[in-house]
């Protein structure tokens, strides 16, 4: 059966454990051109973990409602992995989570249109040696004498990204995260990608960044080691903080909690789906300054123009 992207009875079941292989959704085929969208959405609670998160299954059904009903992806082009109990075949392993990122490149064309979705805990290393996360989102990498572990990082830390499994498996550092999703893209094919988590301001390490500053329109800042890399296809990364910051949460009406950015970010788009990719910063910043001490970040892989409309 395709993968629909509508969150699924809660109908628990032990008997089996999760299988290695993920189940591919089949992407929607037409007859006739047009762009094509894709999108991950992915939320990690942690359930039954230490520092459980809550909040992050919520945002990624969040998402992918978002999507289908303002943006016009179909649920067949919608992967949400989420470690719910019964939801084992999507369940987001090391090896699911690698996966559902080649899905979502796979034969990617110039004019596609690919959204990325994450919610989950980075992880600190010394020298490959983890330093346990601290309670938010996130944590960070860094090299015990000082110097930058991938010779480029904006901000001196390598980062890694905490899959359920992270125990067993290991966890995914952000520099194969650029390689399996970022790297493969064409010229032209355009990806949006939204990290709500802990110290993930530069997460992919693209080229330009712009941090929103009370008073000004934006700081735009060249990551200049960054630049050795330059993407082909048009990528743009909101994050929920910077380098240096918590990403915190939300509680809405009815008690449901939700993660600050994820929830900023639909409101803002829901309010007006027409704006640029500095007003949404503008805007999101604005919401988040009424509950939370963090600062939305934008990079992108090309130098963002006030006129750039942000489209998803």
């Amino acid at each position: 059966m395709p993968y629909s992207a509508a969150r699924r009875p809660v109908v628990a079941r032990f008997n089996y454990g999760p299988s290695d292989q993920i189940e591919i959704p089949q992407t929607t085929k037409v007859w006739f051109p047009r762009t094509k969208k894709k999108a991950l959405c992915i939320g990690i609670n942690y359930k039954g973990q230490d520092r459980e998160l809550r909040g992050c299954v919520n945002d990624a059904w969040n998402m992918a409602e978002f999507l289908k009903s303002s943006w016009n992806y179909a649920s067949e082009d919608i992967m949400v992995l989420t470690d719910e109990p019964y939801n084992l075949k999507y369940m987001p392993t090391k090896r699911h989570i690698l996966s559902a990122l080649q899905w979502l490149v796979k034969d990617a064309q110039p004019d596609d249109c690919l959204f990325f979705h994450c919610e989950f805990r980075l992880c600190i290393f010394t020298k490959r040696l983890m330093i346990r996360p601290d309670s938010g989102h996130g944590g960070r990498i860094f090299d015990l004498h000082g110097r930058r572990v991938d010779g480029h990082r904006a901000d001196g830390f390598e980062k890694a990204i905490h899959p359920v499994d992270w125990e067993s498996a290991g966890e995914i550092m952000t520099e194969d995260l650029y390689d399996v999703m970022v790297k493969p893209l064409p010229t032209g094919c355009r990806l949006n990608a939204l990290f709500d988590s802990c110290y993930s301001g530069t997460v992919l390490d693209l080229p330009y960044i712009v941090t929103p500053k009370i008073g000004h329109p934006k700081r735009h800042a060249v990551n200049s080691r960054a630049l050795t890399k330059y993407p082909q296809a048009h990528v743009v990364v909101f994050a929920s903080c910077s380098d240096f910051q918590n990403s915190g949460g939300v509680i809405i009406g009815g008690g449901e909690f939700l993660g600050a950015m994820s929830s900023a970010f639909i409101s803002s788009l829901k309010t007006n789906p027409t704006q640029t990719y500095l007003q949404v910063l503008a805007s999101v910043q604005d919401i988040l300054l009424r509950t939370q001490w963090q600062t939305p970040q934008l990079s992108s892989s090309y130098p963002m123009n006030s006129g750039q409309q942000c489209l998803l």
